[in-house]
């Protein structure tokens, strides 16, 4: 009955080790298997992607900004060098209205002389009364080309004030974007750090786990081998020595003694599969441990880090995201306020064509009137000439003629200042306008890709939140099969044990039936027995593992045929 309770006992062993093997050859390839990705990996990319939408921005916002105030600058001091130009023309202005005013006060007196002589001064009257009206005009003109000088230069005065806006508000726009930027990249790359070095452990748990997996390849040779000890069990010869002669009980005796010979043999390789087995499982599944337990400490550590949201903690992943997004609502409105300064500066420089454009016609009204003033005077001088009665305004004619010649040359300056003022106003301003243009279709760009960052920030916001509250470092159910894994392992030492134990009984038996030989042996005067027939030789032809045949014809005192042995097929995953 022992062999029978050894062989069940054997079959449920080699079951259990079969289901055992097959459970492990399903849960190791779901755990190498890496499709569908991890949270951890999920982060990474939303990084990646957050990263990536900032640096576009950022090159947009660069390229625009960069010598932005460097262009606005130089139209200014190409203005101001105008304004030089101004500065004479005023003076010449000045002149002029001086030259009228003194026309006019010569006038009065002319008028009065005449008006003494009678009706011998009334041609000269009547030629002092068009000299007045005329010295009048030019002296309204001087005003007016005064008036809108004053105009044309509040005018560029406001446009420093308005380029000082433009350059205010694109340093305010610059320093929120790199504001943001700096505070988003410092964020990416403090929590980049971390979840690389989570990624790389996490990563590098995979080897340790293919190492033990690969321990698997010995199942066939064990499960061929457990096959050969049934086989040898199953042949056990029953003795009973009251129905056989001693030739066939000693037949018998030395042959389950060497059956069970043979069995140990092979339970000693089986169990030194095992024990080699257990050897890979227990130095791999201490490292996979190890670097489960380490993922862990580093997942709660980050989470910690950059998941608490307390007031005191800076590197809150989701507070720095809410603070970059506060600032939108501020770069929004200095966008609008660049705008606004671009539409102010687009008309101001309209404003000053239009100006220089006036002081041209005001110029070209008082060009007639200085004309006309020379004929009035040709007149004034003949009329002076031929009449004694008038004679006493004679000096007073010359002063006029002077004044006259004076106002003349002002004039011949002022058209070559003004032609000039003009034409080089207009070319520094339609440049201009131009660059304006050009800003605004690039301003209108930036605040596009802006836009679309901040509305993808919020939504990485979302995800990155979704990530954070289900955080892992590993695949979905990861741990738990590496939990389920391990406990399959364990298994591996206990079935061991029992093999062992069974050894044990066999060893004893041997122990017992080589006892029982040597009685029988001493008893009918033998001392020596060989077994008469083939009992041996043709069960270790159903052998299929080399080693274990070529143990049992050393054990059974001959040799094997070596083209008839043929190893045992090995299984790998």
């Amino acid at each position: 009955m022992e062999i029978i309770e050894i062989s069940r006992t054997l079959e449920e062993t080699s079951a259990k080790i079969e289901d055992m093997f097959l459970s492990l050859a399903d849960k190791f390839p779901a755990l190498l298997n890496k499709k569908g990705g991890t949270s951890l990996e999920e982060l990474i990319s939303a990084l990646n992607e957050l990263k990536e939408s900032n640096d576009k921005a950022s090159e947009k916002e660069d390229a625009l900004f960069n010598g932005f105030d460097k262009h606005y600058s130089a139209l200014y001091t190409n203005l101001n060098q105008k304004i030089e130009d101004l500065n004479e023309l005023d003076t010449m202005v000045k002149e002029i209205k001086n030259d009228s005013e003194e026309m006019e006060l010569i006038t009065l007196n002319a008028m009065v002389i005449s008006i003494k002589s009678g009706e011998k001064g009334l041609a000269f009257s009547c030629i002092t009364e068009n000299l007045k009206r005329l010295s009048n005009q030019m002296l309204q003109y001087a005003n007016h080309l005064l008036t809108e000088e004053d105009e044309l230069l509040r005018n560029i005065s406001d446009l420093e004030n308005i380029i000082k806006a433009v350059l205010d508000c694109q340093k305010k726009l610059s320093v929120l974007g790199t504001s943001s930027s700096e505070g988003l990249l410092a964020l990416i790359k403090n929590s980049s750090e971390a979840l690389n070095g989570m990624s790389d452990l996490a990563a590098d748990v995979y080897f340790p786990i293919q190492k033990t997996m690969e321990a698997l390849q010995l199942q066939d040779i064990i499960r061929q081998a457990l096959e050969h000890v049934l086989l040898c069990l199953q042949d056990f010869s029953k003795i009973n020595e009251n129905e056989q002669r001693v030739e066939e009980i000693l037949d018998n005796v030395s042959f389950n003694v060497e059956l069970l010979q043979i069995a140990q043999s092979v339970l000693d390789d089986i169990i030194g599969h095992l024990d080699e087995i257990t050897e890979i499982f227990d130095s791999n599944w201490e490292k996979v441990s190890k670097m489960l337990t380490s993922i862990e400490e580093k997942r709660q550590a980050f989470l910690k880090r950059f998941l608490a949201e307390g007031e005191d903690n800076s590197e809150s992943m989701l507070l720095a995201i809410e603070r970059i997004q506060s600032k939108f609502s501020v770069i929004l409105e200095e966008f609008i306020n660049f705008q606004n300064s671009q539409r102010n500066l687009e008309f101001t420089c309209q404003s000053i064509t239009q100006w220089a454009n006036s002081m041209n016609r005001t110029f070209e009204d008082l060009s007639p009137v200085i004309q006309n003033l020379h004929h009035v005077r040709v007149m004034q001088g003949i009329e002076v000439a031929k009449n004694d009665a008038i004679s006493s305004v004679r000096d007073s004619v010359t002063d006029m003629d002077n004044y006259i010649k004076s106002a003349n040359n002002s004039l011949d300056g002022m058209q070559k200042l003004l032609q000039a003022f003009s034409k080089d106003t207009k070319d520094i301003l339609s440049l201009f306008t131009r660059q304006i243009e050009m800003d605004n279709k690039q301003m209108k760009l930036l605040k596009k890709v802006k836009t679309e960052f901040f509305n993808q920030l919020g939504a990485d916001y979302n995800i990155i939140s979704e990530i954070l509250h289900n955080f892992h470092a590993l695949p979905d159910g990861f741990e738990q099969q590496c939990v389920e894994v391990n406990e399959e392992l364990k298994n591996v030492g206990k079935l061991g044990l029992t093999l062992r134990s069974i050894n044990s009984q066999l060893k004893n038996m041997v122990a017992e039936l080589s006892h029982k030989k040597d009685f029988i042996m001493k008893n009918n005067g033998f001392s020596f027995w060989e077994i008469r027939d083939n009992r041996l030789k043709d069960l270790i032809k159903n052998f299929t593992i080399t080693a274990h045949k070529e143990a049992a014809g050393k054990i059974g005192g001959f040799g094997i045929e070596k083209e008839v042995a043929k190893s045992g097929e090995i299984t790998f995953f």
